[in-house]
Order: C-alpha cells, then structure tokens, then sequence
C-alpha cells in the first residue's frame, strides 16, 4: 500500500489490530486509489451523509436514528481535528470500535465485551427514580419502575440481552414465598426469650434472594447467547443474514418479515431486483465510466427467463447520472451507459429488438447518494 494505514489508525488506537485495517482497506477497495476519495471531510454533509448511510448502515448494520449516527461521526471528526489529513480507513476503524462491531472485521471481542458494547450502543443509564435517561440528554419514558422490587426486565433489557422482553412478564412479580406452618400461639414474652430463634426475621428475605438468583441467571444465559451469536449480528461481505421463522404453539406460521433491500455498490455493479412482480435490473457504474460490471451475466438469467416464458414483453433501458460535473457532458455519459448495458444485455442471448433504449423525462438523479445516481435501469415492458 503506497499509504501506511496501519501507521495513521495506531496514532488514535495504540494497539490496533492489522488484520482489521487490512480488511477495512481491503473493503474500500478503489475508493482510495484517489487521494480525494481516500479522506473524509467532516464539513461536507454529502460526505458525512454517505458515511453514515453505506457505512454505518449498509455495512455494520446499525439501526440507530440519524442524529445518533452522526453524533457518532461527529464524535470521530473531533478526536481527529488536529489532523490535517482524516484518512478513510481510519475514521471506519474508529467507528467500527465506537460501537462495537470491530468483530465484523476479524477484530476480537469476549463476551463481557459484547455486553459492554451494548449498553454503550443504548445510550441509556439509570436515574435515581428507576426511570431511564438518554445519554444524549433526553428522559425515556415508559420505564419508572425501574428501581422496584421484582422489575428485573429494565435491567436486562437495558443490558441488551436477548430474550429480555420475553422474559418480562415473569421478571416483574417475584415467585410467592412458601407459606410457613402457623406456629401454636405463645405469649409474646415467651418467644422473644426462649433462645431458639434469634434472627426473629421470619423468612421475608426469600423474596429477595429469588430476584437475585433470577438476575444472575438472566446475565449469565444473555452474555453466553451473545457470545454465540456474534458473529450473527451482520454477517461480512454484505450478505443477509435469514433466521428460520418461528411456528408459535398453535401451529400458524408466523407472517415472513420483509426482505431487506440489496445494498447498493459504491463503484460498478449489478443488482437484481422485483418491480410490481416484474424482474429488473440496476446496473451502478464507477465515477465517470460506462464500463458495465461482470456481474450483468449472473444478474440477467431472471429477465432472460422472463422474456423466453412471455413472448410480448421487452426490456426498457434508461440510463441515469449523478448532478457532479458538466450538464452536457453527463447527459452524454447516461446514453452511453444505456447503450453499453444494451450491447452487453444482447450479448447474454437475448434478442436487439428486445433490448429498447427509453430515455428518461430527468437523467440526472438528485437528493440521493452519488453511488446510487450513476446507474442504468433495465425494467419489463409488456
């Protein structure tokens, strides 16, 4: 690497793990061939926009509101501000160990870690009523009675621990204490002074010892389950994780969440999507080429199937470019994009008068990622 990565990430983590600069590096891929795209600037809300959205969200997975996404990265710009030069790699390595998930990476984490990390990521403490309060600065509502006897879920569920709210409902009532014989009625002066019970408590401890066994079985099955499951919690390479769907007691499957949308490349590539039950393709492309991706092969066998199983249909091809640069010379560019797809779509087998060029009403795309704008659509038309 003509850029010692490594050497700029241990000026803020003294101990910094190579094989997780290595693998951040080995993500960003062409991105820092260019000395413009290898930096960030935390002045550009496009820039810091694009870090929280393919970045923190695409790649690590995080569900977090906006604002604590780029509290985050704000967090990060300041640790940096005295550097001239904010390199990529090492505003990515710093977020990644912000919250946590420097295991996406190959980087190491135990369990106790993995707890830590999430009660940072909830950004939640417990004030002296049992209410919680966001480190941010706001009051949550819906949790005060946090800090009453028998209301273990606040805690669990404060820990991040899965199977929390499960666990709720029987959390939050001790298990009755068993009821003592009735002892034969003895004069009062009597029982204080006979010796053979000096404690005198009776057994209202029991409760309490209850609650306290039932915590620490809750931290102990939590930690072990997200010790397991942590390499789960967004799997490398931009895969989806798929969790088997749960048949509740009375045998009715419960409804498939959604499928989550293919993540956008941020140079060349191809994704294949559904549109209103018709396959389609998105073909993304590098900064100012219209170079199409390898990938088109793969990506195209479902509207190849399409079009042998219905004669009629056709492929509509429009072509799209980011609003950078020259009106006139991007306008050029989004035709060439929409002919090269074309050529290479006909190519696949697919026969030229099934392959027709649409332009447009607006080729350039505004209010949205670079990445996403420099693409070409190919839709079904019947």
């Amino acid at each position: 690497m003509a850029e010692d990565w490594l050497a700029d990430v241990r000026k803020y983590v003294a101990d910094a793990d190579e094989a997780v600069v290595s693998k951040i590096v080995s993500y960003l891929g062409i991105a820092l061939r260019n000395r413009d795209s290898s930096l960030v600037s935390f002045s550009d809300k496009t820039e810091t926009d694009r870090v929280r959205q393919n970045f923190l969200k695409k790649k690590l997975g995080l569900t977090h509101d906006d604002a604590t996404l780029d509290a985050a990265i704000a967090e990060v710009g300041e640790q940096m501000k005295g550097d001239r030069t904010k390199n990529r790699v090492t505003v990515y390595y710093l977020l990644a160990q912000h919250f946590g998930l420097l295991t996406l990476f190959g980087g190491a984490a135990g369990a106790s870690g993995s707890a830590a990390a999430a009660l940072g990521l909830a950004g939640m403490t417990s004030s002296k009523d049992g209410g919680s309060v966001d480190t941010n600065g706001g009051a949550k509502a819906g949790d005060a009675d946090g800090d009453k006897p028998g209301s273990v879920a606040p805690l669990a569920a404060a820990a991040g621990l899965p199977g929390a709210a499960a666990a709720a409902p029987a959390a939050a009532t001790p298990a009755p204490a068993p009821v003592a014989p009735t002892p034969p009625p003895v004069a009062p002066q009597t029982a204080y002074s006979s010796g053979e019970d000096k404690a005198g408590g009776g057994m209202g401890w029991l409760p309490w010892l209850l609650l306290a066994l039932l915590v620490l079985a809750l931290l102990f099955f939590g930690l072990r389950y997200c010790s397991k499951q942590e390499t789960a919690v967004a799997p490398a390479g931009g895969e989806v994780a798929i969790s088997e769907t749960v048949v509740p007691a009375d045998g009715v499957a419960a409804p498939a969440a959604p499928a989550a949308p293919a993540a956008i490349p941020e140079g060349a590539g191809v994704v294949a999507a559904d549109r209103e039950g018709k396959p389609m393709l998105t073909v993304y492309f590098d900064t100012g080429k219209s170079v199409v991706s390898n990938d088109l092969s793969t990506a195209a066998s479902s509207v190849k199937t399409y079009l042998e199983s219905n004669p009629d249909a056709t492929l509509a091809v429009s072509g799209y470019n980011d609003p950078t640069g020259n009106a006139a010379a991007n306008a050029e560019l989004s035709k060439n994009r929409a002919q090269s797809v074309k050529a290479a779509i006909e190519k696949l087998g697919i026969a030229a008068d099934k392959v027709v060029l649409e332009k447009p009403a607006e080729t350039t795309t505004t209010g949205a990622d670079n990445s996403a704008a420099r693409r070409v659509e190919v839709t079904v038309k019947e």
